[in-house]
């Protein structure tokens, strides 16, 4: 294989030092000719000082010079190690991926995508290792195909899952001319097979129930407001904790160096790293209660008793601003990642303050985008940027995009910090930890917001238990009750979200809008106040037109002005009327033309074309004098339109003439002013 035949620009960064840079290597050749030392020798990955970081017969690649993530930088085969022909057929594929060496010379993919991959041929593997086979031809075989479906039906995965794994044998198919093994295997269909072993279909990220969702915001808000105050206090806490740990290091390995006899080392010199961690403990000047005793005093609401205490609540202070600042902007968990001390601020637009988030998204390129997020983000931030300035400055950040990421720990003493990406498993333990847990009424609210994730419900939601948290639920919760609530429309969350289609954002609302509707109720002592507030109201206007000398246009308005002096009965008085309109027998609808007394018997000519009600058919139409002025601005706009001499249909002219002499008609019963418009007449010659 020619090494100027492949380009590996893909996996580096323009400014990676050429010499450095992998080429691919004719491992197939050494793969099939059994040269197993020189294949397992080849290098897989250098960094850009030129050091080699993975190696071909490594269990774990390290390939952080083509990933640059804060995780998920390694490829790893080592659940493969007692099976080594196993492993060795997966790295070829693998290599092959990595280095892009498909016949087709298609476009080469993202590392991550390669690792996707990699995880998902991995189950096949998982079932081959099971089966005692030797590679994955074994499942062109039918017993073994069949057994092969077997397996996957009962670990019942989702339907994503499944035509990931697919899809990464379909690549090992595709790659079969470059790898030159023999697989016998047809090319997967696979929407087809996926739906085979699984019809349940996509399933949603789950809304957070009502009641859970406002006590985990609820508590995440108290948490942070009582620790902004003492934010400094509970940094210098921390600071004391750390240097104490280190004296107490610096004492315990000062011993070692006067050559002493030590429990924590083994007999052939090795260490018991728990030995040491208590040594280093017993070694510490001062006791951890004494160091957090100055923060035990401002009374918070956390026990501070023990020096566990301060930790877990350490933990808690940092889950609960993630909480809120994911909880009220809806980002996701890759663009929350990237919040800093600068990424609140603030904007106002016609008086109107707005609160702001900013950070980098990765949807179609990356770039810098904003969020609306809620005043209390602004805590968050706050009490971040204090609590993890010293993590900030010390941390190994996988990526300068992460530079002074707000969400570092130090979970342990003895490492450095790091960036926080257990965040699923810290949300979770969070709700356990204060005991937020699934009642019956969740459960079943659970299943009427989340239409589309009954299996997903039957098998993480517990009553009884505590609820599954996850960094995807504050988008999907955020856009449900925005929907439910009335407080979003749906291209503003599109916006909000940073969805490129609108069909994506009716996806993560699904389900609000039924909420919304099924939520609806009105109190029966409203109900009556506003029936009998609109019955009184329907009973003064037909008792003012009736008794009231009034002008009035419309069929049925001339002729309530010719009957005043003689009222029908029903019309009498205003009690009469209004026992009238209370029992159903006298109705008055209105609009900004005219009134009708038909009610839903009228034959609605009206609404599509509003002259129809002036000399209305039925004889129901009432005009009074604020309709005759929407009548008379109506002839003005009209007129005016049709003596411009813009190109108007004969059907259009026909319309427009006819609501223009319905005007006027109007105008003239209520004696007021105007020019008769005069249609110019075309003719064409024919």
């Amino acid at each position: 294989m020619s090494s100027d035949k492949f380009n590996t620009d893909h996996l580096y960064l323009a400014d990676f030092p050429v010499e450095h840079k992998v080429q691919p290597t004719d491992i197939v050749t050494l793969y099939h000719e059994k040269r197993f030392d020189d294949l397992d020798a080849v290098v897989v990955c250098r960094d850009k000082d030129g050091n080699v970081t993975a190696t071909f017969g490594q269990s774990d690649w390290n390939c952080f010079a083509f990933s640059r993530k804060k995780e998920g930088n390694n490829l790893i085969f080592s659940e493969l190690d007692g099976n080594t022909r196993l492993q060795r057929e997966l790295k070829l594929f693998a290599y092959g991926w990595l280095f892009n060496l498909s016949p087709q010379q298609r476009k080469a993919v993202k590392f991550s995508t390669i690792r996707t991959r990699l995880s998902k041929a991995m189950i096949a593997y998982r079932f081959l290792v099971q089966e005692g086979a030797h590679s994955l031809s074994a499942i062109s075989s039918p017993n073994v195909r069949q057994r092969f479906d077997e397996y996957l039906i009962e670990r019942e995965y989702r339907s994503s899952t499944l035509e990931q794994v697919f899809s990464a044998i379909n690549k090992v198919i595709e790659y079969t001319s470059w790898n030159k093994i023999a697989l016998g295997l047809a090319r997967i269909e696979i929407k087809k097979e996926a739906r085979r072993f699984n019809d349940i279909g996509r399933q949603q990220t789950l809304v957070i129930p009502e009641r859970l969702c406002r006590a985990i915001y609820g508590k995440a808000i108290a948490l942070i407001e009582e620790a902004l105050p003492h934010a400094a206090l509970i940094a210098e806490t921390e600071r004391n904790i750390q240097d104490n740990y280190m004296q107490g290091k610096q004492v315990t390995e000062d011993k070692m160096k006067a050559d002493g006899v030590f429990t924590f080392i083994n007999s052939d010199g090795s260490i018991d790293n728990h030995k040491l961690a208590n040594a280093i403990h017993f070694n510490q000047p001062k006791q951890l209660s004494e160091l957090t005793k100055p923060l035990a005093k401002k009374q918070l609401s956390i026990p501070l008793n023990k020096g566990t205490d301060f930790q877990r609540y350490l933990g808690q202070l940092i889950t609960a601003s993630y909480i809120v600042c994911g909880g009220f902007s809806g980002m996701r968990d890759s663009e929350l990642d990237k919040l800093t001390p600068n990424s609140y601020y603030q904007d106002s637009l016609n008086g109107r303050v707005y609160h702001l988030l900013q950070s980098h998204t990765f949807k179609l390129g990356e770039k810098r985008e904003t969020w609306v997020t809620a005043a209390v983000s602004k805590t968050a931030i706050d009490l971040m940027s204090i609590l993890t300035k010293r993590w900030r400055d010390e941390a190994q950040y996988p990526d300068e995009k992460y530079t002074s990421s707000l969400w570092v720990n130090q979970t342990y003493r003895s490492h450095v910090p790091k960036i926080i990406t257990d965040w699923n498993d810290r949300l979770k333990r969070f709700c356990r930890q204060w005991d937020f847990v699934v009642t019956d009424d969740d459960y079943q609210e659970c299943v009427e917001s989340n239409p589309h994730s009954q299996v997903r419900i039957e098998k993480q939601v517990v009553v009884g238990q505590p609820w599954p948290m996850s960094t995807h639920q504050f988008r999907r919760s955020l856009a449900f009750y925005c929907v439910k609530n009335r407080l979003s429309s749906l291209v503003a969350l599109k916006q909000q979200f940073k969805h490129l289609y609108l069909a994506m954002t009716e996806w993560y609302t699904n389900g609000g809008q039924l909420a919304s509707l099924r939520d609806l109720a009105v109190d029966p002592k409203i109900q009556q106040a506003l029936d009998e507030i609109n019955a009184e109201s329907t009973a003064n206007k037909i008792f003012k037109q009736w008794h009231s000398d009034e002008k009035l246009s419309g069929s049925h308005g001339k002729a309530i002005m010719k009957m005043r002096g003689d009222v029908p009965t029903i019309y009498s008085s205003w009690d009469t009327i209004y026992k009238a309109v209370k029992g159903g027998k006298l109705t008055l609808h209105g609009s900004l033309h005219s009134y009708c007394k038909s009610g839903y018997d009228c034959d609605m000519d009206g609404v599509v074309a509003p002259q129809f009600c002036v000399d209305c058919s039925s004889g129901s139409s009432i005009i009074d004098e604020q309709q005759a002025k929407w009548w008379q601005k109506k002839h003005r706009s009209l007129s005016a339109y049709m003596a411009t001499g813009d190109d108007i249909t004969v059907t259009d002219r026909s319309h427009y003439i006819t609501q223009i002499r319905a005007a006027e008609n109007v105008m003239r019963d209520f004696g007021m002013e105007f020019t008769r418009f005069e249609a110019e007449l075309n003719f064409t010659e024919v």
